[in-house]
Order: structure tokens, then sequence, then C-alpha cells
């Protein structure tokens, strides 16, 4: 090979690696971010945060830059044509409402960055490198599993249950005496939604003819750690959406099955899931005696049809209070809060959909509607490859990132808005179109080599 494609060629890998190392460090603060921020040095939760940003930004300009867009042509086009409405409605809001321009930047920042990010990711990582992403969520999720645990174990009152500047009585619980883990973040949410972006993975253990564990053991090792890390969450949407998952990955396991073995091989893996459900259940009683008592109480307080149709469609008191032109972009998110009335809490509704009608007016029903029809579309994706090749993996992930994207607080959370568009950057990759050669040398050293 000539010096020249060769230097060329190590250039490529580099820049492939760096594309790696910025989605991994969006992970990895997104994860060890709220540690050190309850623990630590609360300051410093705002340069994490910044660097968080930057890396996600990076990706994206790079993805411009080396023109990896046209991978997804169509889908870049669309989310540039809504990036340009957000940008322009949002700047007629802040012209009418007269409201402050830091807060229009927060908008942004939570409505388009990592919706960008999200694409940016399904259009320059290699196959290699999304399995690598995904071993790392599951390496995390292991280690999380341990002091999840002992939070659980743990008072209220207990160092690794309290923040610095958070007192006992703020404390989440599912009962009097057992919290609502945290894990590494600030808030019992982060912990959920983190957990909710992991289970696919515990359920799943093929990805594109790819294993994800090294062997059988680790992949029960990691479906044990992720069932408990459910359990002990105290969020009844968490346990009802792994329920959720392992019903469908059980129907798509044998619809997706090609031949005698792969059949039983999938009847194996429900029994196998079942027994290890009942396991985690029997060592964890206290778990499953308190969330009784949680799902009794909350059930006495609401009626679940009417929680189902506000996490769906928002509050009704939030629905009568829209109105066209909205409140401001950025004007629902947990940041504009503080900016506002200078307290951290729920801005305009606690709900997604109510709170992004309520900010964004009239393009606030546009975006409900988009969302509707991207998670069909991609459910559509994963299905079509579920039939013809048996993957199963694609619909776990459209099915979370529709789950995910529709009920958590993306549009105002920082945990909720990163691992939301995460778990969609990674259903893209999921269902995305083969790679082209990416340039002239991988094309020569290819040709040398032959």
């Amino acid at each position: 090979m000539q010096p020249a494609a060769l230097s060329t060629t190590r250039a490529s890998d580099q820049a492939s690696g760096l594309t790696f190392t910025l989605v991994a460090i969006v992970i990895l603060v997104a994860f060890f971010e709220g540690a050190a921020r309850k623990w630590f040095f609360p300051s410093l939760s705002g340069p994490l945060l910044a660097c968080r940003d930057l890396a996600a930004l990076g990706l994206i300009l790079r993805a411009a830059l080396l023109q990896r867009f046209g991978v997804m042509p169509v889908m870049t086009r669309c989310l540039v044509f809504w990036s340009f409405c957000v940008v322009i409605w949002g700047a007629l809001q802040l012209v009418i409402l007269q409201g402050p321009v830091v807060l229009y930047v927060l908008g942004l920042r939570f409505w388009l960055l990592y919706l960008w990010f999200a694409l940016a990711m399904a259009c320059s990582l290699s196959s290699a490198e999304v399995i690598r992403l995904f071993r790392l969520m599951i390496a995390l999720a292991v280690l999380m599993l341990p002091l999840a645990v002992i939070q659980h174990f743990q008072p209220p009152s207990s160092p690794l249950n309290l923040q610095l500047d958070t007192d006992e009585d703020e404390i989440f619980r599912v009962s009097a005496d057992i919290v609502r883990v945290s894990g590494t973040f600030t808030f019992t949410l982060g912990y959920t939604c983190f957990i909710a972006v992991v289970t696919p993975f515990a359920i799943n253990s093929v990805w594109n003819g790819t294993p994800l564990y090294r062997n059988k053991w680790a992949a029960v090792l990691v479906f044990f750690a992720v069932s408990i890390g459910t359990l002990i969450s105290g969020s009844r949407a968490s346990m009802m959406s792994f329920g959720g998952l392992m019903a469908i990955q059980s129907i798509a396991s044998f619809v997706g099955a090609k031949t005698a073995r792969d059949l039983m091989w999938s009847a194996a893996k429900v029994v196998i899931g079942a027994a290890a459900i009942v396991a985690t259940l029997t060592v964890f009683s206290d778990a499953v005696v308190a969330t009784q008592e949680r799902f009794v109480s909350a059930a006495a307080e609401e009626d679940m049809v009417g929680r189902v149709e506000t996490i769906l469609l928002g509050e009704p008191a939030a629905r009568k209070d829209f109105n066209f032109i909205g409140h401001g972009l950025g004007a629902g998110t947990n940041a504009g809060s503080v900016l506002l009335t200078g307290h951290e809490q729920f801005a305009l509704a606690e709900s997604e959909p109510a709170r992004v009608l309520l900010e964004m007016g009239l393009v606030g029903v546009a975006w409900l509607i988009i969302k509707c029809a991207i998670f069909a579309f991609g459910v559509a994706k994963s299905v079509t490859r579920l039939t013809r090749l048996g993957e199963t993996l694609p619909l776990m992930l459209w099915v979370t990132a529709a789950y995910g994207i529709s009920s958590w607080p993306v549009s105002g959370q920082v945990s909720a808005n990163v691992f939301g568009y995460l778990v969609l950057g990674f259903a893209l990759c999921s269902i995305r179109p083969a790679f082209p050669v990416r340039n002239v040398a991988y094309r020569y050293t290819t040709e040398v080599l032959k």
C-alpha cells in the first residue's frame, strides 16, 4: 500500500474513533453528572452539562462537515425544515411576549440539539461502534446495581440517598422507610429513564447478527441486574414498561423464528425470563410489598384511565389554557422555571404533552403529530426487519423511544432529554440503510488488499 493511502486510511479510522468518543462522552457525563452534583461539588453540574452539550454539538458538526447526513437524506431534510419552524416560531414568540433571550436559547437547546444528535448518531456510527455503545450502556447498568440496592435498603436519611442541598423530607419514597432509588442521578426520574433505555439490551442479546454479550451467563447477569433495578425503582411506569417489553419480546421472538430450533430457543428464553423474574421477586420481597402498597394507594387517589390520558394528551386543565402563540420557547423547561421564578419546578404543566402545547402553541400541536408519525414509521420498519430477518431489538428500541419521548419530560428536564433522544438515536441506527463506502482511501485499500 502506498504511504499516502495508508495515511488517509489512518486519518479516517481516527475520525471514526472520534465519533464514538463524542457519543461516549455524552453517555458518561449523563451517567455521572448527577453523582458529582449530589455528593461532591454541586457547582460542577453546569460545567459538566456544558461539556456534554459541546460533545453533542461536536458530533452534529462533524456529521455535517463530513457529509454523513447523506445516509438518511429524507430525514435530514425534514429535520432542517422542522428546525427552521422552531427557530422562526420561537423568535416570533420572543418578539410578541418580550421574554428573555436566554430562555429562547434554552428552548432551542431542549427542542433541537439532541434531536439532531440522535440523527447524527444514526448517520455517523459504524455497526461495530453501535455495538460498543450498547455494551457501554450494559456495563453502566451492571455497575449501577450495587449502589441502587444499597440505596433501597438504606433509610431516607442515609448520605447515599441525600444530596448536599436536600432535606430528608424532600426524598421521594415508595413507602414510609423505603426510598425510590436515584442511583447516580440527582432525581429518581434520571434513574428510571436510564433503566428504561437499557431494558431492550437486557431482554435481547443479538443485534445485526452480533451477540451483545461474550457468553450466555453475561446475558443472564444483565437481565437480573435490570430486573432488580426496575423492581426497586418504585416507579409504576417503569414496571409496566418492563412487563410490556417482555410481552412484546416474547411474541416477537415467536413471530421472527425461522426454524424449529429458533422456536424452541424462543420458548426457552420465555421460561428462563419468567424464572428470573420469580427469583427476583422472591429475593426482594420487601420491594414487592412496598410496590403493591404504592399501586393500591395510587389507585385510590387517581383514576388509572385518567392517568394514562394525562401522560399521552396532557392534563385537562392545561389543555384548556392552550393558546395559538404559546407561552414562549423554553418556558416549559426546568431551567426556564428557575430563570423566571427562581424555583426549580414543573413549569406550565407536569406532563410532557401539556408542556409542549402550552410552550409552543400551534407548533406544539404539530410536534405531537410529527412524533406520532416518526414512531409509526420506526415501528413499521422494525416490524419489517422482524419478519424478514428475525431481529427483535429494533422493535424494542422503537417501542422504548415512543414511550420515552411521549411521556418523559424531554422538552424540559436534562436527564430525560438526553436519554430520550439517545434511545431515539439507537432506534434510528437499528433501521438505517447500509452505509456507503465513506472515502476513496478505503476503496483503494480494498483493491490493493485484493
